[in-house]
């Protein structure tokens, strides 16, 4: 992996040098033809991934080359291709996560802990914003003997979610909850169909959940993409967080849960988890972040990302 993520470096350095290949290569069909070819080199089906890429929208499921695992993907067709909000990302995130787009695979743990993880295999895993399952098919690939618990409201993707769960066949070992997960039980008004970046709205972000969310559909998203739907939610602090390994990731909806007074009880021995801007009760998400999980009791904790509306840290006990 390490060797494809240099020799990704020194393309990238070779492209930049030349203004007109830049060009081209930043392009959306050149981005979505660097997409398709950095895809393709990490599954089995090479030829039939390409085809997809290269079709009409279609969804398709694949064995990773490294590990066997099972994945679904949703390809955005070649006209559609990164034009929100038809684009779904699906593929940026499968070489985010298995390609190392930019030299950093999404999920790598930084070394401190790499080393004590492969060592000690995670048993129990918890991944809350499953998405399609890309994550749950890293811990697969990693460590094979894992059980997962994934949570995701948005329908769209909770379908891809359990074809996944389904496809790799693990006899119970990857469940599939359909809810959101935030600080108590009830109902939360959520922005659907935006794959990947679908969120709660807004409003409530404000409030940190919505017990009462509006019934039926509202057209009118937040971003102007997308549509607002009540969902399900549970208490995390009433789910059994006894995990070797938790995962957040769930688009501002995390900020319920971190900053509950319940969260200094919180059993998860490793937390990697995506911090946003959105729903934040500071004016500083990274540094709320930081501060919430260490006072939570995680002696540990690398930033492995740092942008303006979010970022991701790894964060472990003694």
């Amino acid at each position: 992996m390490r060797a494809r993520a240099a020799l990704t470096d020194a393309l990238r350095n070779a492209i930049n040098r030349f203004d007109v290949l830049r060009r081209v290569v930043k392009s959306p069909a050149g981005q979505h033809l660097v997409q398709t070819t950095r895809g393709a080199l990490l599954v089995k089906e090479r030829l039939r991934f390409a085809a997809h890429q290269l079709g009409p929208a279609s969804t398709a499921t694949y064995k990773l080359r490294s590990s066997g695992v099972s994945v679904v993907i949703r390809h955005d067709g070649v006209l559609a291709a990164r034009q929100p909000p038809s684009a779904t990302a699906d593929v940026a995130i499968l070489n985010e996560i298995f390609g190392g787009t930019g030299g950093q695979y999404a999920y790598e743990p930084p070394p401190a802990l790499a080393s004590t993880l492969d060592a000690n295999p995670p048993r129990k895993v918890m991944d809350l914003g499953g998405n399609v399952g890309l994550f749950g098919a890293y811990v697969l690939s990693r460590w094979p003997g894992a059980s997962i618990h994934s949570f995701e409201p948005d329908p769209a993707n909770l379908r891809v979610l359990t074809r996944v769960a389904a496809a790799n066949a693990l006899d119970g070992r990857w469940l599939v909850s359909d809810a959101a997960v935030a600080n108590q039980p009830g109902q939360m008004t959520f922005v659907a169909d935006l794959f990947a970046e679908s969120h709660l709205a807004p409003d409530a972000a404000n409030d940190g959940h919505n017990q009462n969310g509006s019934s039926g559909i509202d057209q009118t998203g937040a971003d102007g993409h997308g549509h607002k739907i009540t969902v399900r939610t549970v208490d995390f602090f009433d789910e059994d967080h006894t995990v070797d390994l938790l995962k957040m990731d769930i688009e501002g909806g995390e900020w319920s849960i971190l900053t509950d007074p319940r969260l200094s009880s919180l059993k998860a021995k490793v937390l990697v988890l995506e911090w946003h801007a959105l729903g934040c009760p500071e004016s500083d998400a990274h540094a709320a972040a930081n501060r919430l999980v260490q006072t939570a009791g995680y002696a540990h904790l690398e930033d492995v990302e740092v942008g303006t509306y979010n970022g991701v840290l790894w964060a472990w006990r003694d």
